[in-house]
This record gives C-alpha cells, structure tokens and sequence, in this order.
C-alpha cells in the first residue's frame, strides 16, 4: 500500500499487481471447483465456506474477493455448469443434427456423461443438489426454469421439424417429453448408475415405434 496526498487529503492506493481478465477467470474456476467437490462430499449445507478456501488453496480474502457468501457460491456453481452445458449441447446437436427422438437421445447422452465427468465430483450429482436448492432459493429456480426452458425451446423446433405436420402445441408436447427423459437420465445415473445412454435411447425406440 502507498499513500497519495491531494489537496491536503490522504488517499490509500494499492501497490498489488493487477492479473489480468483470464487469470482472474481461472482463480474463480478454481473456487467453483473447490465449491463442488466439497458440495458432492459433504452436501450444499453441511459445507462451509472454511471448507470451500481450504479445498480451493486460496486465502479466504481471495475466496471473498469473488464470492460473499455461500449462498453466492451455490448459486454461480450450479448457474455456471448450466451455461456450459447449454454451450456444450448445443455444439453437439449442430455438429450431428439428430432424425429422431432416439437419435436425439443416443447423441446428447453420452455427451452430458463426458461433460459432466470431473476431477473429484460429478457434475450430475451437483444438478441433484441444485434441484434440491432451487426449492428453497427464488434465485435460483428462476436461473434453472429460464435455461431448461430455453433449451425445451430449442428441443420444439427440432421436434416439429421430424413432424412437418405437427402444431406448436404438438412440438411444445414431444419438446416436454424429451426434456423429461434427459433430467431423468440424469437422476437414473446419479442414483442408479446402471442406466446407459444406448438403453435409454433403445427404449425410447422400442416405445415411440409400438
């Protein structure tokens, strides 16, 4: 710190280097990081924000600096992941446009699997909590609800062009199926573990096709 004298004022200024945009987009990942893998372990309360600085290797005024309360944490951790899975998904479905429903299926899977997978936690384990926590926090229900819904959006446009004789209310309906399957599948691989992406996909097959 160094002080500045003007017009007969004291003026305290800091001498610390300033890190540049992306360094500072890594310290915060690396906080978030912190803040799920102490989430999967000990679950969103029982963890404290003790816990989150001592898993991050962070002094708590770094962790501070980015996240005032635990609250804010949960919040970015869950809201975060939901941007990079949008981002993700989306990519994936304009990579290899789907036919159908079980194509759809087959493809987006095992996509959110890889995704999902990270060093010490799971991202579907931590949608688990934050479903939990949309219960108890407006904030984040209404992050979750504007993202699913965006994405169910998208899901009717791609639904109703396999049906070019479908109606919107017959888009929105298949579009409200397959989000269902999706979030189901990821409870059945975070509950369950033994339900793959080809089963899943199988079945839906087996079904529409009855």
């Amino acid at each position: 710190m160094w002080m500045l004298v003007k017009n007969g004022r004291s003026f305290y200024q800091s001498c610390m280097p300033k890190i540049s945009e992306e360094a500072r987009q890594g310290r915060r990942n690396q906080i978030l990081d912190a803040a799920r893998l102490c989430f999967q372990k000990e679950g969103l309360h029982e963890t404290t924000m003790q816990d989150i600085i001592r898993a991050s290797d962070l002094s708590a005024g770094a962790v501070y600096s980015y996240f005032k309360s635990k609250d804010d944490l949960i919040f970015a951790a869950v809201a975060t992941s939901l941007d990079d899975l949008r981002t993700m998904l989306d990519e994936t479905m304009r990579r290899a446009p789907a036919k159908s429903a079980d194509d759809l299926i087959g493809l987006l899977l095992p996509a959110i699997t890889k995704f999902a997978a990270r060093d010490g936690y799971d991202l579907r384990r931590i949608a688990l909590l934050g479903w939990s926590e949309a219960q108890r926090s407006e904030r984040l229900r209404v992050a979750i609800q504007s993202h699913y819904a965006a994405f169910r959006a998208d899901l009717a446009k791609l639904a109703a062009s396999w049906r070019p004789s479908s109606n919107a209310a017959d888009a929105d309906a298949m579009a409200k199926l397959l989000l269902t399957v999706l979030l189901g599948a990821v409870v059945q691989s975070a509950i369950m573990g033994d339900a793959t992406a080809e089963d899943i996909a199988r079945g839906l097959r087996l079904l529409t096709q009855a």
